[in-house]
């Protein structure tokens, strides 16, 4: 059994025919016990409304929202359960990439949005694809080819050891990328 989403949170949205509230609670318990998921929620919806995608991919989130969003909150966001190996191009110029594994050299990730790898970054990430100048890039080992973030590229001069922590990557003054110990949003 795969267990890449152990611990993870879900809300569950159901249509009509609903379940009672004793299927409910077989769910919730199912999830849990069988899969390791967390069940934030479930939302009793109306079948009189038609989903916006009727056969969406179970990878990332579709909102209904046509503008770009001006913050984090409530924009889309793509996971990728996999490392990118090299000659592997991931794009998703809608909103922020997670990356569950590696960017290997060679690999190249492309974002509207923020960019998180949850392993190392040696090859390529291109943040704020969409003219998002506030995007970042942050990897548990920051250790790119080329990182650019709207239109200010970075490349890598050095082979450092690396720091043993996360890093972001942000544009600082003066429209150049700068690289710091990540603590927090």
């Amino acid at each position: 059994m795969n267990r890449s989403l152990t611990g993870a949170t879900v809300q569950i949205d159901l249509k009509s025919p609903t379940l009672n509230d004793d299927e409910i609670d077989y769910l919730r318990s199912t999830l849990r016990e069988d899969y390791d998921l967390i069940v934030r929620g479930v939302e009793l919806g109306d079948d009189s409304v038609s989903p916006p995608i009727a056969a969406a991919p179970t990878t990332h989130t579709i909102s209904q929202m046509t503008d770009a969003p001006t913050t984090r909150d409530g924009e889309p966001s793509r996971i990728v359960p996999c490392t990118i190996r090299s000659g592997q191009i991931e794009e998703f110029p809608q909103g922020s990439l997670i990356i569950y594994g590696d960017v290997n050299s060679g690999g190249e990730v492309r974002a509207g949005g923020d960019i998180v790898v949850l392993g190392t970054l040696r090859g390529n990430a291109c943040a704020g694809t969409n003219g998002r100048l506030s995007a970042v890039i942050i990897a548990m080992d920051l250790a790119p080819l080329q990182l650019q973030i709207g239109n200010c590229v970075n490349r890598s001069t050095t082979n450092e050891k690396p720091p043993g922590y996360p890093e972001i990557a942000r544009i600082g003054p003066e429209d150049v990328i700068v690289i710091e110990k990540f603590v927090k949003f």
